[in-house]
């Protein structure tokens, strides 16, 4: 089927996405495409959720979508930062222990609250560690280099003009930029919008996906197994949790049978909720019918291995984008990483970012297809790295002992033992 066309949809010029769709996967399907090729068409097709404006709190993880700049000065006044007397530094400039300048001392100031009046030449204010610094005076002479006079003050030492000063504006000025656009909101990040004043920032709500899987030979775990040709089904919770560890509010839809009516009933519930629809399996079934029934849809035959049978679609009056990842616990989870992972960053405006790429040695030789990329399932060890699990099983047991996948490129046919892989490390070691 022909790629279909790009999502429409008013934003900002700088959210507006303009990558062209490959040739490759536009073009009438000759053979294999590849991850990459595929990959590009798929995210060209997903563009950034609306930014909304969100209580700081209710922020907090998401990655902001506007610079911050601060309208305040903090701190707001300038302050004593020792206990002391408030002074003009010229009225004391030739002050010393053996040639004191004495000053009458007209007030005392120990509260934030309260600034007094300003201060007259040859004068003094006492003050306590945070007081407002009455208008006038430039710096604080410290009670210990002081006689301590409640009336009248000895000053015993010169001081120059801004000493012992916390200046207003001195931690954080008016315009100072202080979060950059695209910083994500940590606890740190929370508490400094709130500490200049904001009660709210704009950021993407975490992306709504629905996850479903086609399967009739599928029982939903916790009901009885009727037949030995039933097994359970592992992809609609295995995606679920996937997804939900990228930062989706996460809507398990459950299994369905093989049936046109049934498949499309089930996709159009979820247009109300969804901003991404995740189908595992049916695409040998009447899945791919249902879905061009709906919207435009590309079905491909991917260069990956395991699960070369992919599809995506815009369906619904919204243009709702959906992914189908081939069945199978392995097969779905290799394609979530290449292809659902890249989407759900595409729409929380994030980098198309795959997992984090590392090269290891394996620890024992692996054989890769001459004509797809090749990824299975890994352990990361102190010595490199070796699959687990056993090929061609497509168990969810090989993905929950993996914390890594072998990247094999294609036309990769032996990789010796000891030899350097790329690896996509999807999570800390288990110990």
């Amino acid at each position: 089927m022909a790629l279909f066309g790009r999502k429409k949809r008013v934003e900002p010029p700088v959210e507006h996405l303009d990558e062209p769709v490959p040739d490759e996967v536009a073009a009438t399907p000759s053979g294999p495409v590849s991850v990459e090729a595929y990959r590009a068409a798929l995210l060209a097709v997903i563009e950034p959720q609306s930014p909304i404006g969100l209580g700081v709190l209710d922020a907090f993880g998401r990655r902001l979508c506007e610079d911050i700049v601060a309208d305040i000065d903090l701190p707001t006044f300038t302050s004593a930062s020792v206990a002391g007397y408030a002074v003009r530094a010229a009225d004391v400039a030739a002050a010393s222990a053996y040639a004191p300048v004495r000053l009458p001392v007209l007030d005392t100031l120990d509260s934030p609250a309260y600034r007094g009046a300003p201060l007259l030449e040859r004068t003094a204010v006492r003050v306590a560690v945070g007081a407002p610094i009455p208008e006038g005076a430039d710096a604080v002479v410290p009670l210990e280099q002081t006689g301590g006079g409640e009336l009248e003050v000895e000053v015993r030492v010169a001081i120059a003009a801004g000493q012992h000063l916390r200046l207003a504006g001195s931690d954080i000025s008016d315009g100072t930029l202080l979060l950059e656009r695209g910083r994500i909101l940590d606890a740190g990040a929370i508490g400094l919008l709130a500490e200049v004043g904001l009660d709210k920032v704009l950021v993407r709500q975490p992306p709504r996906v629905a996850v479903l899987t086609v399967g009739s030979d599928l029982v939903p775990p916790g009901l009885p197994l009727a037949s030995r040709a039933h097994r359970y089904d592992a992809t609609t919770t295995l995606i679920s949790a996937a997804a939900r560890a990228d930062g989706a509010r996460v809507f398990p839809a459950g299994t369905f049978g093989d049936d046109p009516a049934v498949l499309r009933e089930a996709l159009t519930e979820q247009l109300i909720r969804a901003d991404l629809i995740v189908v595992v399996g049916g695409l040998d079934g009447t899945l791919p019918e249902v879905l061009a029934g709906l919207g435009e849809t590309t079905v491909r035959q991917v260069a990956l291995h395991p699960g070369n049978a992919q599809a995506f679609a815009l369906i619904g009056d919204d243009r709702t984008p959906v992914i189908a990842l081939p069945g199978g616990a392995s097969s779905a989870f290799v394609g979530y990483q290449a292809f659902v992972r890249p989407a759900l960053n595409r729409l929380q405006g994030e980098p198309n970012e795959l997992p984090r790429s590392e090269t290891l040695p394996a620890r024992v030789a692996l054989h890769g297809h001459a004509d797809a990329t090749e990824l299975i399932p890994a352990i990361i060890t102190e010595r490199g790295v070796e699959p687990c699990g056993v090929a061609g099983a497509d168990l969810a047991y090989d993905v929950a002992r993996a914390d890594a996948l072998i990247v094999l490129p294609p036309r990769t046919r032996l990789v010796p033992a000891n030899s350097d892989v790329e690896v996509w490390v999807l999570t800390p070691p288990r110990t």
